[in-house]
């Protein structure tokens, strides 16, 4: 069972991009979602077990301009305290 505990999402030119962050058994899953014009939607999907894994996935984003604050917010929520120590 998944529960939905953080969803934001932003618009970009002409799409918008968001992440939804559930708790899950075994920690917490991501998702990163994109609605296209058209409202196409594509989702990707990133178990949150490893914090640079998430921080490569975060890089990677095309709209990580627009993303920034949002990922940073889920940083918090994962890894708490963690957050801005060096790993």
């Amino acid at each position: 069972m998944k529960n939905l505990i953080f969803e934001r999402d932003v618009g970009a030119p002409t799409e918008r991009v968001g992440v939804r962050l559930y708790r899950v058994a075994k920690g917490f899953v991501a998702e990163r979602f994109l609605v296209q014009g058209d409202q196409t939607v594509a989702v990707q999907v990133l178990p949150m077990l490893v914090r640079d894994d998430f921080e490569g996935f975060a890089a990677a984003d095309p709209h990580y301009a627009l993303m920034q604050y949002i990922y940073g917010e889920v940083r918090q929520l994962v890894w708490g305290s963690e957050v801005g120590k060096v790993r």
